[in-house]
């Protein structure tokens, strides 16, 4: 008889890959809560990372259900590493934060003591966004949540994968907290330092001011450029390096619009020239065996641009290409 995991991917229930249900109190050390943050009322462009963390957890199905009902042992064809498929019961769907669509102050703290709870606790967050404003605070959780456990207020880098810099102090129209000004705010929390700041993928044009400001402060920037000179996994080595210097922990965003719209169309302000599909994956491996992660969010999914589902598909295998090293036992 067959377990509910290994039913055909259009059946069943929808948690992410199928793992288990738990509250955001139950989880504990040395587990991974899977979190949606289904809002994206900050949104500047097209609308529709609301409906990101659903299909994201829809699109997973079909990578555990390959692995489980298929065969139970795995090989990856490039690195020849062999692997069980019955995953570590260490990962947990926690279901979505609380939001509310006209108040990104209430949403805002919403998401603060969700993340701070998890982190509290020794769960490491995994976050399906939502547009990027959502980093903000989801940062400023893991920092409280450290700060509760820890009994001290600890050094995080950060590494943001975009083609924006995200790094606005003010907008007439949307004011300090919208999906352009996240990781200015981050730059103001007490656990980050700007010389910790990286960002990877950058293309096109952005703020003079705001490029400035991040510049003048030791920020660190990598181009489009830089990643086709040096190649993707030279570019991430680089940047979690800069991120983690005397820090304890590092958190990575990554924004699906940094892939080039051939490749992900579903989303809001998508770009010409950006990295492929391979290189994002590859991004993500890079940073998958990293130890100072504490928190990893995928964001500005919007499924409803694309209906070939393509990118909520490239969201959800990013996903779990981060959790794979780390659930799935090498043979």
């Amino acid at each position: 008889m067959l377990s509910e995991i290994e039913y055909p991917s259009f059946s069943g229930i929808t948690s992410f890959m199928r793992t288990d249900l738990k509250s955001r109190e139950e989880v504990g050390e040395g587990e991974y809560a899977i979190i949606g943050i289904p809002y994206d009322t900050t949104l500047g462009s097209r609308p529709g990372a609301r409906y990101a963390p659903r299909r994201i957890r829809e699109q997973s199905i079909h990578f555990i259900y390959h692995l489980t009902a298929i065969d139970k042992e795995v090989i990856d064809v490039c690195s020849k590493s062999r692997y069980t498929c019955q995953a570590k019961k260490i990962v947990f769907d926690t279901g979505d934060v609380r939001v509310y669509p006209s108040n990104v102050t209430k949403t805002t703290d919403s998401i603060v003591k969700e993340i701070s709870k998890v982190v509290k606790q020794g769960a490491i967050p995994i976050i399906m966004g939502g547009d990027h404003y959502v980093t903000y605070p989801c940062v400023k959780g893991v920092e409280k949540g450290l700060e509760e456990k820890n009994g001290y207020t600890p050094k995080i880098g950060y590494i943001h994968v975009d083609s924006h810099m995200d790094s606005y102090d003010y907008n007439e129209t949307w004011g300090k907290y919208y999906h352009g000004s996240p990781a200015r705010r981050i730059s103001e929390l007490d656990s980050v330092d700007i010389g910790n700041m990286v960002w990877v993928g950058l293309n096109g044009t952005t703020g003079y001011e705001p490029y400035c400001y991040m510049t003048e402060h030791n920020g660190t920037l990598f181009t489009i450029n830089d990643i086709r000179e040096s190649g993707i996994q030279a570019v991430m080595e680089k940047a979690y390096s800069i991120a983690e210097k005397d820090c304890d922990y590092v958190y990575v965003t990554m924004d699906i619009d940094v892939v080039d719209q051939a490749y992900s169309s579903g989303t809001g302000s998508f770009i010409y020239g950006g990295i492929t599909a391979e290189e994002f994956l590859k991004a993500v491996d890079v940073i998958s065996v990293k130890d100072k992660v504490i928190g990893f969010d995928v964001v500005e999914v919007a499924p409803n641009l694309d209906p070939t589902e393509n990118t909520a598909r490239l969201a959800a295998t990013a996903l779990i290409n981060f959790l794979k090293p780390r659930i799935f036992i090498k043979n």
